[in-house]
């Protein structure tokens, strides 16, 4: 039987084809490489830096692929007269793009404003003489007041933060009937000795609307100084009637909702802020986590 020699290859040939073993795959690999992320969808995708509606109503908002953070696109703060809760809501719309909607400042605007709406027209003296003596404006010309700017396109877009809006269970249920769901409810807590104090110092730029106190945080600049005003509702007698008001109503409006946050409000406005902003923020990854 003859017996079958193994193939001689010449020892030159044995390193090419060796070499052409290493190279080829790694040739293949870059021919197959794929395109450039903006050749395939035409623009390289960025990340999302505005608001977007998800699922509890949040905020997503990302600086970079490597962080991102929620907060509640739909707020209700309750406080008490000079709680600080005005203060608070400017703070938080400005730092998450929410509209901060103050029915105190919507209804003297009705009432400084040389012409108002027909709806309003009627009810201009009322609203005057319950801010004057300290009592609540009637809950129909408030809802109306609110429930047309909750409509309103920056509102449906930004989010919002209602600001001295429900006060009574009866405007609570006017949102709820009028589906308005916030997504949290934020209670200020603060003594009516604090508040009190508080008030007699508080100052309103009749240009701006910015709120100083001659203590706590004055007016900058001798031209600002001049043109503060005393809001009429800021005095200690209209201040004892309001806040009686305000604690008679206010567990009424708490028990509408099972979405409370409760912040001392007793620190200085940095520090509630930080309080609110690291409470929320909490809440709101807790409601993503749970669903």
């Amino acid at each position: 039987m003859s017996r079958i020699q193994p193939l001689s290859v010449p020892k030159q040939r044995w390193h090419l084809l060796l070499a052409l073993l290493i190279i080829r795959p790694i040739l293949v690999a870059s021919s197959t490489k794929s395109p450039p992320i903006d050749q395939i969808w035409g623009v390289t995708p960025k990340v999302e830096s505005t608001p977007l509606n998800v699922g509890f109503g949040l905020h997503h908002r990302t600086n970079n692929a490597a962080a991102t953070t929620v907060f509640p696109r739909r707020l209700v703060v309750m406080g008490g007269p000079a709680s600080g809760k005005g203060t608070q809501c400017q703070a938080i719309a400005e730092k998450h793009g929410l509209v901060h909607l103050s029915t105190g400042d919507m209804l003297r605007q009705a009432v400084s404003a040389e012409s108002v709406s027909d709806e309003i027209a009627p009810h201009i003296s009322t609203i005057k003489n319950c801010m004057e003596d300290g009592k609540l404006i009637p809950d129909d010309i408030v809802v109306r007041l609110v429930l047309d700017r909750l409509r309103s396109p920056d509102c449906q877009k930004q989010g919002w933060i209602l600001d001295g809006f429900p006060r009574t269970s009866n405007q609570a249920v006017a949102l709820q009937n009028a589906g308005i769901h916030p997504d949290v409810f934020l209670f200020l807590s603060v003594p009516d000795d604090v508040a009190i104090k508080r008030v007699v110092g508080r100052r309103q730029d009749s240009l701006t609307g910015k709120v100083y106190h001659l203590d706590w945080n004055p007016p900058p600049n001798d031209e600002i100084a001049q043109r503060l005003v005393t809001r009429s509702d800021d005095t200690i007698e209209s201040m004892k009637q309001r806040l009686k008001q305000f604690r008679e109503n206010a567990n009424a409006v708490k028990g509408c909702y099972n979405n409370t946050v409760e912040i001392d409000g007793l620190g200085t406005p940095e520090e509630v802020l930080w309080d609110i902003d690291t409470s929320l923020k909490r809440v709101a990854q807790e409601s993503i986590e749970y669903e």
